[in-house]
């Protein structure tokens, strides 16, 4: 799992990547969300970045399976289209690296 997280115009994004199952059962899901700071907890830990509720959801299967990739959008939540751009961009970049 990765969490890769930037600013734009002053609001803080996410791309969350978690891969799941192995082989022909292996799946990647890309998640893109508005990214929320978390109290450390402690007044020595600092706040970190955590994904807020998922716009748009990318799900990526293993090449063996295949079966087209899925995207889901999230009707209730907006983002700036050079956001989901950068997003796009990263997804790309990441299956490129992997070969998918």
């Amino acid at each position: 799992m990765s969490l890769l997280t930037w600013d734009y115009e002053g609001e803080l994004f996410c791309a969350l990547t978690t891969v799941t199952g192995t082989a022909e059962g292996r799946m990647t899901h890309f998640e893109l969300s508005e990214a929320r700071m978390v109290p450390g907890g402690a007044p020595s830990v600092p706040a970190s970045p955590a994904p807020g509720p998922t716009a748009v959801t990318v799900l990526v299967y293993a090449p063996e399976d295949e079966k087209p990739a899925e995207v889901y959008f999230d009707t209730m939540q907006t983002l700036p289209f050079a956001v989901l751009q950068h997003f796009v961009a990263l997804v790309a970049s990441r299956l490129e690296s992997a070969g998918s």
